[in-house]
């Protein structure tokens, strides 16, 4: 079998996919869509596996560092999305979307007609407090508090078993 050098962009591609765990006929797969397409043995495939595990090893943990590090893994960035988010659908509601037109038939045959009315966006009003929920979670604002009680919200009724078993 004739074994076709890789061209570097190629060989980039292998790489990441075997990072991935992926296996050489799911590269070829891959390689298949990409233009100019190409195609690796398995030997290419465990050649690059067994010379390139220590560097597939520091990207990998490159990697799981960066995704724990920036963009949407920080609470600022989130609290970024979610307020453009909230500016986009506040624009959108209050510029005219909090009610929409509707249409819809009435009767049949002879006497049907079209009747226009108006809906409330119950949808994306839901959809605005749940992301402005979402903020205020981010924020540590929005605290879930639970409150420990025993039968009736009396008092909980402690048993001490070094005492056998009688309650304090």
């Amino acid at each position: 079998m004739v074994t076709v050098r890789l061209k570097k962009t190629q060989k980039e591609a292998v790489l990441k996919w075997i990072a991935a765990g992926l296996q050489s006929d799911e590269i070829n797969a891959l390689a298949a869509e990409l233009d100019p397409a190409f195609v690796v043995s398995r030997r290419q495939v465990s050649y690059y596996r067994d010379t390139r595990n220590i560097e597939i090893g520091a990207l990998i943990k490159a990697g799981e560092q960066k995704a724990l590090t920036e963009g949407l893994a920080l609470k600022a960035e989130r609290v970024v999305k979610l307020k453009q988010l909230a500016a986009l659908m506040e624009k959108d509601l209050l510029g005219g979307f909090l009610w929409l037109d509707q249409v819809k038939g009435v009767g049949s045959g002879d006497v049907a007609q079209i009747v226009d009315y108006e809906e409330f966006n119950k949808g994306e009003v839901d959809a605005y407090r749940g992301v402005l929920d979402d903020i205020a979670k981010e924020m540590s604002q929005r605290v879930q508090r639970q409150e420990v009680s025993g039968p009736d919200g009396g008092p909980i009724v402690v048993v001490n078993w070094d005492d056998g078993g009688d309650t304090d």
